[in-house]
């Protein structure tokens, strides 16, 4: 999915379409420290005047989250723990404000300072979002949670 990066220097045009169901679209990326740290990646469905958000990356440093919120979020939108290798984390659904459903995938550093979101919006036909979300995330992880940025 991430092969050859060519949106925010992270995913390529092809997975984002596959993942998203968005055909036309527009990625945004933000970055802290003057330009040194990734912060977010946004991509919204283009020309329409509501933009829908069909993915949205990003990495908190420091974390907004202790574990005890991680915990609440978890238990409240029936999240799975990640596999193994990729944890701590978990995956789960919940609906925005807009009633859509959204796949989502938090991870964190084992002392929760660093947190990763990866948040898909279910539109694309005959996708499973949460598989979807799991994959980015696990190709994801080394670049924007494992290492220091």
């Amino acid at each position: 999915m991430t092969a050859t990066p060519q949106e925010c220097d992270l995913i390529s045009a092809s997975a984002i379409r596959i993942a998203t169901g968005l055909d036309d679209y527009r990625a945004s990326e933000t970055k802290m420290d003057m330009g040194r740290r990734f912060a977010s990646c946004s991509v919204r469905e283009k020309g329409v005047t509501d933009s829908s958000l069909g993915l949205l990356i990003e990495v908190f440093d420091p974390s907004p989250n202790d574990a005890e919120d991680l915990k609440n979020t978890k238990l409240s939108t029936g999240g799975s723990d990640l596999p193994g290798a990729l944890g701590p984390g978990f995956a789960a659904r919940r609906k925005n404000d807009k009633d859509k459903t959204i796949a989502f995938v938090y991870g964190w550093t084992p002392d929760y300072k660093r947190l990763l979101t990866i948040n898909i919006i279910e539109n694309a036909p005959g996708r499973d979002s949460l598989a979807d979300a799991t994959e980015f995330f696990r190709q994801l992880k080394p670049l924007l949670l494992d290492k220091p940025q």
